[in-house]
């Protein structure tokens, strides 16, 4: 970082004369910058792979408890309109909280 300290000019004018400015260059500019680059490597995509694998046995172990009739119960009043969920619920068992 250059900084210059000039005394105020009062016609509020820019001490170079617009013939002498420099266009902005289109080319990247290079110097001393910060960079990011992010990727996924084939190990991490693994990684995902079987964490979707694991969690997906283990919801699945969790609907074999769950009973057909009240499947068929929810699926008809689905149907009819009839069913109203109540969000508050839902979300607490979303968290874990019920």
């Amino acid at each position: 970082m250059n900084i210059t300290f000039q005394t105020m000019n009062p016609s509020y004018r820019s001490p170079v004369p617009a013939q002498q400015r420099r266009a902005p260059k289109a080319q990247k500019a290079k110097g001393d910058y910060d960079t990011v680059n992010i990727s996924r490597t084939s190990a991490a995509l693994q990684d995902d792979e079987s964490f979707a694998r694991m969690l997906a046995r283990k919801t699945a172990a969790q609907l074999d408890s769950v009973s057909q009739e009240r499947v068929q119960e929810l699926n008809s009043r689905v149907a009819d309109g009839t069913y109203i969920p109540d969000p508050q619920r839902i979300a607490g068992r979303m968290l874990g909280l019920v």
